[in-house]
């Protein structure tokens, strides 16, 4: 078996050990982290479906994104020197529940793709987004939405941007939204997954 699609296997069975390792040795025999990220982002679809049907339960996919982000640690210090390159944008990037491997996935996949990323956190406010963008010079604002009891404080959050910046591009993903949802409360885009996210920021930066 291939070795991503054994990372990808490993994120499945909720097995974090075995994800661990199997992230060292990709990295050692030189795969790109494009490459990792993806494996990993495949095997936490493939869990969000199982978990749709029925066939896991939210401990298990608690397991499995714990997994993933046993992989996405040792990741990370690999990719944040992007800080010290020409990066193409800013993104200020946060998630309005308690849950961040959504977020954090995001976050890789845009670092690895040369953007600057600011990690506003999770459980996020109005007025901590709104000092963020004050004290920042943020391109792109990136909002990860889980519960649809989150959805009038991301408009909230998405009025108070639009007044500090017109300039400011935002979209927003997560299980709670979709296009929809985006354009009713002001986002400029919706976002399914990583892999959307960078493509959107990418396209946002060559206009």
């Amino acid at each position: 078996m291939d070795i991503l699609e054994e990372l990808k296997k490993s994120i499945i069975e909720q097995d974090s050990k075995k994800s661990k390792l199997l992230t060292e040795k990709s990295l050692n025999m030189g795969i790109s982290i494009n490459e990792i990220i993806n494996a990993i982002t495949e095997g936490l679809r493939y869990v969000g479906e199982l978990f749709d049907k029925g066939e896991l339960f939210l401990p298990e996919v608690i397991r499995a994104a714990n997994a993933a982000k046993t992989s996405l640690n040792l990741i990370l210090p690999l990719i944040s020197k992007s800080e010290e390159r020409n990066y193409k944008a800013v993104v200020a990037i946060g998630s309005l529940g308690p849950h961040d491997i959504g977020k954090s996935i995001v976050s890789a996949m845009l670092i690895a793709n040369n953007f600057k990323v600011i990690d506003i956190g999770i459980n996020i406010s109005p007025e901590l987004v709104e000092k963020i963008l004050r004290e920042n010079k943020v391109d792109i604002l990136a909002l990860s939405i889980l519960l649809t009891s989150d959805i009038e404080k991301a408009e909230k959050i998405i009025s108070i941007a639009r007044k500090i910046s017109n300039k400011l591009k935002i979209m927003i993903g997560g299980v709670a939204v979709n296009e929809e949802i985006a354009k009713k409360i002001g986002a400029d885009a919706y976002g399914k997954d990583a892999n959307d996210a960078v493509r959107i920021a990418n396209n946002w930066v060559i206009k």
